[in-house]
């Protein structure tokens, strides 16, 4: 059985979105994902740009302190699936599930943080057809809940992991599939597995483009998050020439990045 820790894992992400206040979230490029009745979200304003507008609205609740932001894209996306119950709007609510699960979480409201992210994995689990990108998120998900769940552990670790499988099998080109298995990998224990293959997924997720095909509609996220624990994966190994190579190139790619900018403090005279 793995253990996986993910208290550091969520600090290090509550760190990085929220240094997001000042920076905007750079997205590139775009991922292959089967959109269902594409025609119909074509003109959809709501769902082009989607997760840079769930992201400002959680900037908002941030600077507001109250979650109504957050909110009121919640409650357009709710309608908007009643209305055409459509996968990939289903997949925005889940993502904006997330986030509102990070900012209960950053606010203190630890019970509103394990709803809302219980919530975000009801919604995913409850999709028909999903794909490479449903499952890469899901297992994102999951990995979240990890630190409200006690001896659930074991089975959610086991789930992410089949979760994370699918979504690999599926699209082996999603970024998002490698960054999670990846992710998953890299907090797993030592002692219980963990680190074998950290490196393979994530050097793969750096060198996917953020979407196959450009698409406003679709995720982009992912690959600053590869490049940042890719480069502590080396760092913890003390393979200094790697962790400077993949510094670098992250840094070319996502020059604001608080998180990679934070690690060439670790790696001066080395």
């Amino acid at each position: 059985m793995k253990t996986i820790n993910y208290a550091k894992s969520i600090s290090l992400l509550t760190t990085l979105l929220l240094f997001h206040l000042a920076c905007p979230v750079q997205a590139k490029g775009g991922t292959a994902h089967t959109l269902a009745a594409p025609e119909l979200v074509a003109s959809d304003s709501l769902l082009n740009g989607a997760q840079q507008k769930i992201y400002t609205a959680f900037i908002q609740s941030i600077q507001t302190k109250t979650p109504t932001p957050l909110q009121k894209i919640q409650k357009a996306l709710e309608q908007g699936y009643a209305q055409r119950p459509l996968n990939i709007i289903q997949y925005w609510r889940g993502y904006l599930q997330f986030y509102l699960a990070i900012y209960h979480l950053k606010s203190g409201a630890k019970d509103l943080a394990e709803k809302e992210t219980d919530r975000g994995i009801a919604l995913l689990k409850a999709m028909e057809h999903k794909n490479s990108e449903d499952y890469a998120l899901l297992t994102m998900m999951e990995g979240f809940s990890i630190q409200f769940k006690g001896m659930k552990v074991m089975v959610i670790s086991q789930k992410m992991q089949e979760h994370g499988q699918l979504a690999l099998s599926m699209d082996s080109t999603n970024l998002r599939a490698h960054y999670v298995l990846g992710n998953n990998d890299f907090y797993t224990p030592k002692a219980f597995g963990g680190g074998k293959k950290v490196e393979k997924y994530l050097k793969k997720a750096v060198s996917l483009p953020a979407q196959t095909v450009t698409n406003p509609f679709l995720p982009s996220w992912g690959k600053e998050e590869s490049y940042e624990l890719l480069i502590r994966h080396y760092i913890g190994e003390e393979k200094w020439a790697e962790a400077k190579k993949y510094h670098r190139l992250g840094m070319e790619e996502f020059p604001n990045s608080y998180l990679l900018t934070a690690l060439s403090k670790k790696l001066e005279g080395k």
